[in-house]
């Protein structure tokens, strides 16, 4: 296990170009097996998470040509190839997830693992609705993986998600397009649409629609009227059409939005501090970070807008300055799943208390991130408190540096380094390497904007 140490920056200064969107990349890679013809992945994704994807396209006959993060991806000639071996996905639940959709969606039969975190994640959310298609799936019997695919009779979905995931609706979607039946995914909370979007970039006649609140009469008093919703169990629905054709065609990809969100928490937190991050996916299911943290008073202004292969695009800029604390619950959640650990960090930074709940899913990613920020805040000098589904922060306490564990978890790695360019003394983080699931750079980046 690697360790590294991170000394206190007294300011940060700089533009930075982040690495290509994993979520955007994982898409592209998985769909250009799907593709009638071959596919151009411009700025793919860096890191091991994105690199089990193309493993996986590979095994199943995709032919990948790769210059540095330009890829030209040809499908398999034939069709999908069963893979010679067990697909291993490593800590890439995307991988696994939409893997699996797509694999079961075509009846191929293959056997889908993953490390020892990935195979502690459940993956009974994404089983469940395709044995409703008929799907020939299966995994342990505690749903975790090994997953197994092979044949079925694939029957059309009209499903509601009873979780806000992407990577549900991503694997369901797959499923109808390897399998040219119709799907029609349901969200109660609005997830992440970089499948909707590329589908629709690619060609597919996906369809996406949301239940707006109309004004009526208020039934009880006439003199007032009142919105609603024509459905209160879904509030947007996705629609994918039997037999769509995939066309080949060109994915330029953004920078990755949680990876810039690093260096907004640094800049932020760092007194004297100004960093651009430059081409940044901007799209609107992945940015509540930045409406949260204008929301406490941070100073981020977004320039250069545009949209690339149906993806929001532009500049982010972002300088230190006092925060206020707050409560973030409920449907905030979902939008900010990822930065949390950096909105712990910051808020033992500002003056009162920051509570965070309905983060219980936070238990269930690559480690517990919830008790990984609260282990490693306290060993920093910050007053916690733990909730099972989050927890509290007691702000304006200066972070001292300290021994911190990963926890093999690359969004916590990032995180505490970040937390440790804040601190007084040495940060040492133990399991350091983690970053290259999603950032093999991140250090070097971070140390390259001092001044």
């Amino acid at each position: 296990m690697a360790e590294i140490t991170i000394h206190r920056i007294s300011k940060l200064t700089g533009v930075v170009t982040v690495p290509g969107d994993k979520s955007i990349s994982h898409r592209a890679a998985l769909l250009s097996l799907l593709a009638s013809a071959p596919m151009e992945i411009n700025n793919f994704a860096e890191g091991d998470d994105c690199a089990r994807s193309l493993a996986a396209v590979r095994a199943l006959g995709g032919i990948v040509e790769q210059d540095g993060s330009r890829l030209l991806v040809s499908p398999p000639h034939g069709g999908l190839k069963p893979p010679a071996e067990t697909i291993d996905c490593g800590n890439s639940g995307t991988t696994l997830r939409l893997l699996a959709g797509l694999l079961a969606g075509a009846g191929i039969a293959a056997r889908l693992t993953g490390d020892g975190s990935l195979r502690r994640r459940p993956m009974q959310r994404i089983i469940e609705p395709l044995r409703k298609m008929n799907a020939g799936i299966s995994g342990t019997p505690d749903g975790t993986p090994p997953i197994e695919t092979g044949a079925g009779q694939i029957v059309p979905l009209d499903y509601i998600l009873p979780v806000a995931s992407a990577q549900v609706k991503s694997a369901l979607l797959l499923a109808g397009l390897a399998s040219g039946v119709e799907v029609i995914i349901r969200e109660k909370n609005l997830v992440r649409d970089h499948t909707e979007r590329m589908l629709q970039h690619l060609g597919c006649a996906c369809t996406v629609e949301d239940v707006t609140p109309e004004t009526v009469v208020d039934p009880d008093d006439p003199r007032r009227k009142k919105k609603v919703r024509s459905t209160d169990e879904y509030r947007r629905s996705i629609t994918l059409p039997g037999r769509q054709t995939l066309a080949g065609g060109r994915v330029d990809v953004p920078g990755d939005f949680s990876t810039a969100a690093n260096f907004i928490a640094a800049a932020l937190l760092i007194r004297g501090s100004h960093v651009i991050l430059k081409g940044v996916g901007l799209n609107h299911t992945r940015t509540a970070f930045v409406t949260i943290l204008k929301q406490m008073g941070a100073e981020i202004t977004i320039k250069n807008r545009t949209v690339i292969g149906g993806e929001p695009v532009g500049d982010i800029e972002a300088a230190y300055g006092p925060l206020k604390p707050r409560k973030i619950s409920g449907d905030q959640i979902g939008g900010v799943i990822d930065e949390i650990p950096l909105l712990a960090v910051l808020a033992s930074q500002i003056e009162g208390t920051t509570i965070i709940r309905n983060a219980e899913e936070l238990r269930q990613k690559e480690s517990d991130r919830i008790a990984a920020v609260v282990r490693n805040l306290k060993a920093m000098g910050v007053k916690i408190g733990e909730f099972p589904d989050g927890f509290a922060v007691e702000g304006g306490t200066e972070l001292n540096g300290a021994e911190i564990d990963s926890f093999g978890d690359h969004r916590i790695a990032m995180a505490f380094a970040v937390a440790g360019a804040a601190a007084h003394g040495r940060t040492t983080i133990s399991g350091s390497e983690a970053v290259a699931i999603s950032c093999p750079r991140f250090y070097t980046m971070l140390e390259g904007l001092r001044s």
